[in-house]
Formats: C-alpha cells, structure tokens, sequence
C-alpha cells in the first residue's frame, strides 16, 4: 500500500487465525449476554472497548512497525475487557448507555501499554486484558468497577446452550493451539486445591449478588468450579500463546501454578468482587514466575523430585492459613455509604386481628381504623375499647424471585405482607399521635426515619394527618441495589392500594382530605416473631 510516498505492506485477517476463533465465542457469549443472560453491560459499552483497542493497535503498527494491520489482537484485548468489565449502576437492557466509559477506557489503556511496555525476550509478559482488568479492580475498587458475575442464570436452555458454545468451543481451540492440557490442569488443579481449604476452613463464606445467603462449604466449591465465569478464564484468557510456557510439561505446570494461586488468593476474600479478582490475580502471578518456574523442571531428577516434594506440602499447608486470614474487605452493601444496616430489635408485643403469623389481639394501633367522625379529630380510646381485623392478602412470588431464595415459600411471603399492613397502620397512628416512640415500635433504623420526618413536619405545621389504608394487592419484587449492583439483591414487599389522608389543626377541625395511591416498597426485618419496616426501597431499579 502506497501512502505519502511510502510502501506500507497491509496485513489482513485469516479465517485460520485462532485469535478470530476465540473472539468468535466471546462474541456469540456477548449476544446471549445482550439476549438471555441479562449481562449488565451496554453495547455502547461494548463498542468502546473494541474501537479503542483496535485503534491502538492500529496506530502503533503503523507508525512503529509501519504497516496497516488488521488488528486482531486489540479487539480481542478489548472484547474480553468488554465481557468482564462492569460498571455499577449499569442495568441491562440500556443498549447505549456510555455510563462510566472512562473506566473502559483506563481499562483498555493499561491493557494495551502492558502488551508494548512490559516486554520480555520480545514478547510481552502478561495477558494484556487480564493485567489491566486486574489493575482496574485493585485501584478503583466495587465503588466504580465489578468484574462479571461468577454465575449467569440458573438451569434452563439458555444456560445449558452456553455452557456448550464454551465448552465446545474451548476445547477446539485448545486443542488446536496445543493448550488443552494446561487449561485442564487449571480446571482440575482450582478444584482440587479448593478442597483443603474449604475442609479445614468450612465457615469461609462468599455473598453473591445472585444468592440471597452467603455461599460456604460445599455450596461455595461447587459455585467456584462450574461457574462459567472461571471456565472463560480457563479457555479463553489463560490460553494465550504468547504469555504461557512452550513445553507441554511446562504448560501443565502453569496450569497448576494457576490453580494454586486462584485458590490462594481468594482465601482472604468475603465478597464476589475480591473472590473475582482474586481469580484474575492468579494468571499476574503466574506470569511474573513463569520464567524461574519454567527452570526449576531443567533440575536434575534427584533434586527435583524431593523439592517437587516439599514444595507441594508447603503449598497445601498454605491453603488453609490463607482461607483462615480475616477478610478485610469491605462488605458491598446496598444502603448509603457509612450507613450501618438497621438491625431490628426485638418487637414489644403487638396486638392486631388474625393474620398468617401474627396472633389476634387489641392495640392502639387499631385506631386508625376506625371511621372518623366527619369534620372531628378521632380521639385516642382505651386500647381494649375496639377489635381491628386486618385482610390477609394472598402474595403471588415471581419465578426470579423462588430462584433468587428458595427458601421464600408463599406463606412466608403472605406473613410478610401481613406484618407490613400491621406495621404501617401502627405508623398512621403515630402520625396521628404524633408520637415517635410508638413509631418505633413498627420499624426501626433507616426504615424509621420516612415516618418520624413525617411527624416532624406535622408538628412544625400545627397539624395533625389521620391515615387509613386500603390495600388490594401484595407483590414481592427483586430489587438492584442503590449504589452496588454487584451487591446482594434486594427482596422488597410492596402492598398496593389507596391511603386516605384526613388532615386537621390543632382544634381537631378538618382542613383537607386526599386519597393517593399506595405504591411503596420497603425491607422487612425478623424481630422476635414479627417482620419489622427496616428500609425503603422504593424506587430502586427492578433486577433483571
């Protein structure tokens, strides 16, 4: 090619190129990320990893190397960071959304300047994409970065299809580029090395955004080797040429090399973004000691042999000291930053109708229910004057929700909607009585602020605002959290219907009336044998 009076040879793409075949399935596992999978990543997103990294490789090939290039290896670079880089706040299903393309960016940047500026014998040291998503999540941490879920979706056609479009196709391309034995190794090794850890450690524990409980023990090693997550590690980012040994007895050693220090490293680690990028860490590691590794098998047999020996029993000694080192890391959580999760305390026995869960009984709560004599103030009675029944709602559970937490049977859920009517006609009454200890008596922590703001500003206006509700619809709903979407999800219960406001001065004469339709969402906490209002949810986005 003929530019400004230079000859430029032009090196274009070849259908035998493994590099197309590995970015040809990490293409059809984007799709169904966009599709099926509910993959939290744009294809904006997307489009900003693959232009910047071609375009880099591009320019250094031209002006360095001086040709024009196909660039292969900057789409692949920047396709795997599109396939594990997240962005918290990002929902699936914005197609264009550009939210944190800075992060993808720095992202593609470090990746790119590893593979031109950390070079050894010629060739770069580390996997480009892999030290630079390492990076990424190490300086800029779960507030602005998550790596991919470590789990997509439970089973069904979709999860079985991708399961096989990674297999398969990992497979065939380890077997033609002669890794096969290695990513096996890996595979084989991480499982194995899991088991003496998680045996002599059984309480270390994971929280997921995809688990409504911590994942320990058996749960947590079955999770960490048939995730798919860590099977597109093995097949497809521990798998490049260039950065692993030549030898086959090398490979294989690499392989467990890898094994050993992704289950090392995750031993400190409490959450899924220090578990995934303790995961990413493994492969850095590797390829720092590849070279020294790779002389150790040069060893005569008789010191090899015995050193083989005793550097495997330190390595297994090591595995359980690791999983028993306290986690440090902070907890992802859902609530506002410095914000500590309300616990609720055990609940004063409250008196109410027959329900699921709640015994019948007499409370001043009750008094909200009663008809209000028009144009009056109801007056507060004796809390034996008057009986309040209050409707059971039958709550339907959505299927995302029964595979987000089993455990949630449907009587539960009714007990929860239950308590949640009790909870908020209790609160009208406070509101009307304008007396905050009673209000504490139905919620606590964050999920007592709403109602004690209210009564605050009552009393600043000289007003006094009688509640009743109508409810008509109880609903559970699976919620992302506010500043984490990695974090653990969020199970909401949500009643539907009408409140009717009454408003009076202070003579107890009636100002206004307004009827408004109920839609809140709120968190509800166990607090002896009842569910306590603990946050408000309302608002928050609808996990996919």
């Amino acid at each position: 090619m003929q530019l400004w009076g230079r000859t430029y040879p032009v090196l274009l793409p070849s259908l035998k190129d493994p590099r197309l075949h590995v970015a040809a399935v990490i293409f059809t596992l984007q799709i169904l990320g966009q599709t099926v999978l509910g993959f939290r990543v744009s294809i904006a997103q997307i489009l900003v990893c693959l232009v910047s990294a071609a375009l880099i490789e591009f320019l250094v090939g031209f002006f360095k190397d001086r040709v024009v290039m196909w660039p292969a290896s900057g789409l692949l670079t920047g396709n795997s960071i599109a396939f594990i880089l997240r962005v918290p706040g990002t929902v699936h299903g914005q197609w264009w959304s550009l939210r944190g393309t800075w992060v993808f960016l720095l992202a593609v940047a470090l990746s790119m300047a590893s593979k031109y500026l950390i070079r050894r014998r010629g060739q770069h040291l580390f996997n480009p994409s892999n030290l630079g998503l390492v990076a990424c999540f190490i300086v800029l941490g779960p507030a602005l970065t998550e790596p991919q879920d470590l789990w997509w979706m439970g089973a069904s056609p979709a999860m079985a299809f991708t399961y096989a479009v990674i297999l398969v196709g990992g497979a065939l391309i380890g077997a033609r580029l002669k890794l096969l034995a290695m990513e096996m190794a890996y595979l084989l090794g991480f499982a194995a090395f899991l088991i003496p850890s998680l045996a002599f450690v059984p309480d270390h524990c994971m929280t997921a955004s995809w688990a409504a409980a911590p994942l320990c023990g058996t749960g947590l090693w079955t999770i960490l080797v048939t995730s798919p997550e860590v099977l597109v590690f093995a097949f497809f980012m521990l798998s490049d040429p260039k950065t692993v040994p030549v030898s086959p007895l090398n490979r294989v050693l690499f392989g467990l090399t890898v094994g050993f220090f992704s289950a090392l490293l995750l031993g400190p680690t409490a959450t899924e973004f220090w578990t995934k990028t303790a995961l990413l860490a493994s492969l850095v590691v590797a390829c720092a000691i590849r070279f020294p590794l790779a002389r150790l098998t040069r060893l005569p047999w008789g010191v090899r042999v015995p050193g083989a020996a005793v550097a495997g029993a330190l390595c297994l000694a090591l595995l359980p000291l690791s999983m028993a080192i306290p986690a440090r890391n902070p907890q992802l959580v859902a609530w506002l930053p410095g914000e500590t999760r309300a616990t609720a305390a055990v609940a004063p026995q409250v008196v109410a109708g027959p329900g699921p869960g709640v015994a019948a009984g007499l409370s001043q709560a009750a008094l909200s229910a009663l008809p209000p004599i028009p144009g009056v103030l109801p007056q507060p009675a004796a809390a034996s004057s008057y009986v309040w029944k209050v409707p059971a709602l039958t709550v339907v559970i959505p299927k995302q929700i029964s595979d987000f937490d089993p455990g949630l049977t449907p009587n539960l859920a009714s007990t929860r909607a239950y308590n949640l009517e009790v909870d908020l006609i209790i609160e009208a009454e406070a509101r009307r009585q304008q007396d905050t200890a009673l209000a504490s008596t139905a919620a606590s922590g964050d999920g007592l602020a709403p109602f004690t703001t209210l009564i605050s500003s009552d009393r600043a206006a000289g007003h006094v605002v009688s509640t009743t509700y109508s409810f008509n619809r109880a609903n559970l709903v699976l919620l992302l959290p506010k500043f984490a979407t990695q974090a653990p999800r969020l199970v909401g219960t949500a009643l539907a219907g009408t409140a009717h406001l009454s408003t009076y001065d202070s003579a107890g004469r009636l100002l206004s009336t307004q009827d408004l339709p109920y839609t809140q969402v709120w968190e509800l906490t166990a607090a002896g044998d009842r569910y306590l209002i603990t946050n408000d949810y309302t608002g928050l986005t609808p996990a996919p």
